[in-house]
């Protein structure tokens, strides 16, 4: 039993070794042109050095990488926020380090949005500092506690937006309807996703973006709108 037991663990050991040879698995998850896209500079995070702790003495990088893996993958809910909020949050702070431990955000209840949210920023629904309101679609609101100030940032323009929302709005439908949903429909999907992506992650932020700073800005927690994940309904769609 104990030989048998080793020759199934070096066995293993070797398909492993073997498939790490071929290629890097921990970077399939990760399109390589991402890294060098002018919207995916990773940004300064500031957080605190324990659970007890004093602030940390140097900043960190944080990238789209590091979220994607955290996240699960990359897409354009996780890009469209990093976008977003990567031009904003920075805005919070004089030296433009964004301190993970002083920060509230509104956000669409959405697993890509909160998830990048509460990653880039600290803020925490069981913290009551990340709050929900599906009337933001793909725009945030983000507010510094300990002054006070708030900026919304939005897109300038959706239009980019519409077949990839139209290819997932007929997904949805097929799912309502009891219909299967195919692997030509995924592929598709996917393919309107990275055709998305790549346009945030290239276009001018000046273009892309719309920046605003909201005085007076009242932030209150509201889980209301919290519901159901909807990016695990095709996860046994076959290839």
């Amino acid at each position: 039993m104990i030989k048998k037991l080793l020759f199934m663990a070096v066995a293993t050991a070797s398909l492993f070794a073997n498939s790490a040879q071929k290629q890097n698995i921990d970077d399939l998850f990760y399109e390589k042109d991402v890294k060098a896209a002018p919207n995916a500079k990773p940004v300064l995070v500031r957080d605190t050095d324990s659970a007890l702790g004093r602030y940390n003495l140097y900043p960190k990088k944080l990238d789209i990488k590091t979220l994607a893996r955290a996240h699960g993958h990359l897409c354009d809910g996780l890009v469209l926020a990093y976008v977003e909020l990567s031009h904003t949050l920075p805005k919070l702070f004089s030296d433009g380090v964004i301190d993970r431990t002083d920060i509230c955000v509104v956000a669409k209840n959405s697993p890509c949005l909160v998830d990048t949210s509460a990653l880039m920023s600290g803020a925490r629904i069981n913290h009551r500092t990340l709050s929900l309101d599906n009337a933001l679609g793909g725009s945030f609101i983000v507010q510094r506690i300990s002054t006070g100030k708030t900026y919304k940032v939005s897109l300038q323009d959706k239009s980019f937006l519409k077949p990839l929302k139209t290819k997932e709005k007929e997904i949805k439908s097929k799912q309502k309807k009891n219909q299967k949903v195919t692997p030509k429909d995924i592929d598709e999907v996917e393919r309107l996703a990275f055709e998305a992506m790549r346009y945030m992650l290239q276009t001018d932020p000046k273009k892309l973006l719309k920046i605003t700073e909201l005085k007076g800005y009242k932030y209150y927690f509201n889980i209301d709108d919290i519901g159901s994940r909807s990016d695990v309904r095709n996860k046994n769609v076959g290839r």
